[in-house]
């Protein structure tokens, strides 16, 4: 199974949750695999909902087991640390089990 037949396929639970996954599929390699950065207002954007209703779904997702969520962090030019508006969306597909 493939991460488009996984995001399509797979029973979340709610439309929200799958939109997400959708908008993380598309933002990066058509193979589905590796770290995707979305802004997150572009999130946001991408679904008629609130902003609180997104990241309350993505955090779900991740408690399922089916996101990586990392923030994603830069240095300013006094080399502090700051966090930016962005983070990176891995998708996890559950492993088939060996019996």
């Amino acid at each position: 199974m493939n991460c488009f037949q996984f995001v399509c396929g797979c029973a979340f639970d709610n439309p929200i949750q799958r939109l997400i996954m959708l908008r993380v599929l598309m933002s990066g390699s058509s193979d589905g695999e590796g770290e995707r950065v979305i802004d997150h207002q572009v999130l946001a954007d991408f679904c008629c909902c609130s902003k609180q209703a997104i990241f309350r779904e993505t955090l779900a997702l991740e408690r399922a087991g089916y996101l990586h969520i990392r923030k994603i962090a830069t240095l300013t030019i006094d080399a502090k640390a700051r966090l930016q508006p962005a983070r990176g969306y891995t998708i996890l597909m559950p492993r088939k089990e060996v019996v």
